[in-house]
């Protein structure tokens, strides 16, 4: 169950980003995370919130943006969608697709008060 170890990465990052601009209280916080990571994202967010209690950011909303999947053809430079496992590229048939979004885990922003 990785989400409740990504779930304190976020929550940490919240509170050094709230300490950092001297916030009293945190409202929400967004976080892009790529769909190659298989981040189920209730349990995510349900991690969240009780990692949260007892901070300034209890009962802050966490915003999840999920970014697609794409990998590119080190061949033909061809641009291909989905996840990149055992795939070949569409135009010239080789493998070895190269990952280029779906990977990201960050916390994006954060809304203080």
């Amino acid at each position: 169950m990785h989400e409740a170890s990504l779930a304190n990465r976020f929550v940490q990052a919240t509170l050094e980003e709230a300490a950092a601009c001297g916030a009293g209280r945190v409202r929400a916080a967004g976080a892009r995370i790529g769909e190659l990571h298989g981040v189920i994202d209730r349990h995510l967010a349900g991690f969240y919130e009780a990692m949260t209690r007892g901070t300034i950011a209890e009962g802050a909303r966490l915003v999840i943006e999920r970014v697609a999947a794409t990998s590119v053809c080190p061949e033909c430079g061809s641009l291909v969608r989905g996840r990149p496992h055992f795939r070949r590229c569409p135009e010239c048939g080789r493998a070895g697709l190269e990952t280029v979004t779906g990977l990201e885990m960050e916390l994006a922003w954060i809304e203080v008060e």
